[in-house]
Formats: structure tokens, sequence, C-alpha cells
């Protein structure tokens, strides 16, 4: 792993250093300090007689510095070499990092109180806000990676994820770091209760502050096909908990209570109004971090293109039990009858749920033993009799409350389906604006392919 450290001589840089190299140790790489002299040095010197020999000596001074940093550090198996440059620190660092193709930059913060930071910044978290690589942020109370010789046992990893595209990054750091050294990681979820409730459709009474068992088992599920299987040796473990408070101060109480070595973030990069009005976690964390190191991962930016086609194997099939709707049910059956599947056969009984349905009981209108059993029985009467022979498995369901269109959606995301497949009644013009289309809503709230099948036309 080639690794560009951020050296400016205090102890927190040194610090900083230790870190790269026992990573580089680890991962049989090597380290290149950095240190970047500010344009405003040189040109007070100009203001002097002798302003070219007065700046060639502060250069040498620092390369001579550099020298004996790098003797410090290197070893017989991780070189160190160093490197200086003139301008703004973070913009220097980065370019040096692109010019030498650099897998990490390491840089230490001094934890500054929130004032001084305001007024006077920190390069460790300016460059995790704007860089286009990993960068490793070295708080105060960290002296190095793991072991005293950066190299006697398992790291021990935290990686927090979000469910969004910016977790990427870091999901394929932790990769590539696993696949040099051995790493036990814990892919840590947190989820804002409420969300997830709306978006699954649970009712109550539920507990705001408790891991929900059907929340936890389909955001796990997302998380083991999210990460895939990490290569190299170690344990691989996911937590999914409910986030209250401070997502930050949560992800690092959790790792500091673990006694985490690393703790890995995807980096965002909100801009403006949208970055006042939502504070970006791995800001906060770059804030917040002392006594455990940080990696912030950015997001790939380059879309991998593909001509294969995605594949179908659970299609879920609503029908309102009406001869239009119950026409669906036939495709959603085609989808998968080539490679065989899952159809989950799917009834929406509409009553008025109280809000926030997941927050109390809802006994009234509730659907009797004998009701659902009727439902169940004529939704397993529009089995195809040829289903089990083409390798397709039937699950029947009867959604007993809220909104078709919500109540649809809702099971798309609690069953993980890979389309919904429905049929529409066609309604249009006035009627269509008093009843609404079922269809109408789905298109419009689905986070997965939703296939329209039409009524027939006289």
């Amino acid at each position: 792993m080639k690794i560009v450290c951020a050296t400016d001589f205090t102890p927190r840089g040194q610090a900083a250093a230790q870190v790269a190299v026992d990573l580089a140790r680890r991962t049989k790489g090597w380290v290149e300090l950095v240190h970047v002299m500010k344009p405003g040095t040189v040109d007070i010197l100009a203001l002097a007689a002798d302003a070219l020999v007065l700046e060639s000596e502060v250069r040498a001074s620092v390369e001579a510095r550099l020298a004996r940093e790098c003797d410090r550090l290197s070893t017989a198996d991780i070189p160190v070499t160093f490197h200086v440059c003139e301008g703004d620190v973070e913009t220097s660092v980065l370019r040096r990092a692109r010019e030498i193709a650099a897998d990490l930059v390491v840089a230490g913060t001094h934890g500054r109180s929130a004032l001084r930071r305001l007024l006077l910044g920190s390069v460790g978290e300016g460059l995790a806000s704007g860089s286009d690589r990993p960068i490793l942020i070295v708080p105060p109370g960290v002296d190095g990676l793991g072991s005293g010789n950066g190299a006697a046992r398992t790291l021990s990893i935290t990686v927090a994820l979000d469910g969004r595209t910016t977790g990427s990054g870091a999901i394929s750091f932790v990769r590539d770091l696993r696949g040099h050294v051995a790493c036990d990681v814990t892919f840590l979820r947190l989820y804002w209760a409420m969300e997830e409730f709306l978006r699954l459709g649970l009712t109550g009474p539920r507990d705001l502050f408790e891991p929900d068992a059907e929340v936890v088992a389909d955001l796990e599920r997302a998380l083991r096909l999210e990460v895939g299987v990490l290569p190299g040796t170690g344990r691989t473990s996911f937590v999914v908990n409910p986030a209250w408070g401070e997502p930050s101060v949560q992800i690092l109480d959790f790792a500091r209570g673990r006694s985490d070595d690393l703790v890995i973030v995807g980096a965002e990069s909100r801009h403006g109004v949208d970055r006042l009005s939502h504070p970006a976690v791995a800001e906060r964390i770059a804030h917040e971090a002392s006594q455990i190191p940080v990696v912030f991962a950015p997001r790939h930016e380059q879309q991998v293109l593909t001509t294969a086609a995605p594949a179908i194997f659970t299609v879920l099939a609503p029908t309102d039990l009406s001869p239009v709707g119950n026409r669906a049910v036939p495709y959603a059956y085609a989808m998968v009858s080539s490679q065989g599947g899952v159809v989950e056969l799917c009834h929406v009984h509409e009553r008025i749920l109280g809000a926030p349905a997941y927050a109390y009981e809802q006994p009234e209108g509730k659907l009797t033993d004998a009701e659902r059993a009727r439902i169940e029985a004529a939704l397993r009467a529009l089995i195809p009799s040829d289903a089990k022979q083409r390798g397709i498995t039937t699950h029947v369901t009867v959604i007993d409350g809220g909104r078709a269109g919500d109540a649809i959606v809702q099971a798309a995301e609690r069953l993980v389906v890979d389309a919904v497949v429905l049929a529409s009644h066609g309604k249009g013009g006035a009627l269509k604006s008093l009843l609404g289309s079922v269809s109408h809503a789905v298109m419009e709230m689905s986070r997965r392919p939703v296939l329209i099948i039409p009524s027939p036309r006289p």
C-alpha cells in the first residue's frame, strides 16, 4: 500500500507518521512523508537582501529534519522517503498523492476546541472533506496502529454504513485492506426507527429505542448483499442498531467500547445550503474523533457499464382479487419461469390505521380468522398448476390495514423483491381524481422496478 503522510514535525505529525509506517508494515507497502512550506514564509523572506539564500537555507533545514525522521521510521522492509513542496497544505498534499498514485493519505489532527477549529481550521479535517482518495485521520490519544510493533495481532475495525452510496468507498477500502492484512471487521448500520417502521409498514406498538427484530432482519440482509464476501482472513460481523442523538457520537462510542484499531466511514460531499441544513456525519466524526484513527473513504464516482440483464428471482404480485386485478398474476409467474424463483402473491385489506401505525394497536376493522382464510384461499387459487414444475415457489400474504398503494410499496421493501407486477384498472378523468390510482401510487413511491399490466380496452 502506497501511503502519503503529511507532517509538520509536531507530536501529532509524528504520531501520524508512526501510524502510516505501522500500516505500511502490515500491508508490505511504503511511506512518503510530505511537508508543505507555506507561500507566506517565502514572501516574508523576499523582503531581505539575501532572500534566495535564506529560502535555500530554510528548505535545506526542512529536508534535513525530514531525512532524520525517515531514518527514525524506516526499516529494512519499510522504506520511508520524503518530499517537500510549497503552497496550500491540503491542495499540495492531495496533489502529491495523485502524482505518485498513493492508496492512502495519513494526517494528524490537533483536536482543537470548537472555537479554535472554527477560526484556524484543521488540515486533517480539510483533507477528509475534499479528497479523491481515502484519508486516515490520526487524532489525539493515538500514537500507533494496533500493538507496539504494528504487526502483532489482527486488526479490529468498525465500518459504519448508512445505506447510501457514500458507503461504497468504505466497503471498497476495507476489502483492499483485508486483502493485505488479517482484520476482524464489524459493519455497523444505524437506522432511524420511525423512518424504517414507515418504510416497512410495521404496525405497533413498537419500541423506538431497542433494535426491532423485523427492521434488523431487513437491514442485515441488505448489508450482507451490499458487502458480499470479504477477501483475506478475519471475522466478519454485522450489527444493526437504532440511532438516537448524534450518529457520529454513537459510531465512535461503539468503536471505542470494542477497543477497535480503526473506524472506516464514507466521506460525504454536500455543498452550500444542503451542507448547512444536513451536516455530514463524516465531518462530525472528524471533529469529535479521539483515541481512535478514522479512515474517510470517498464514494466511487465511476459508473461501471454493463450489458448484463439484471436477474429477477422474486416478484411481488398484488391483486384486489377482481378479474382485472388478477390479470397481473400470470405475468409475475412468466417473469421467473425461465430460471425459477419466488412469486409473492399479495392482497391488501384496506382500512384506516391510527397514525403513526407503529405506535398503536389497530383492532378496528381487523380481519377475522375466517375472512383471512377465505382471502388466502382465493390467492392460492390463482397459482398456475405447473408453477412447482417450473421451479417457482409461491408465498401468500394478506396485509390487514393501510392504503393499498402504501402497503404494496412497503411489502416490496419487507420482502426484498426484484420487481412488482400489478394491473391497472384504467380509471381516468374525474373518477381517477376521486378514487386515485393504486398502480400510479406504486410507480411514484417504489424503489424497485414496477410492471403495469393495462386493462383490456373494449
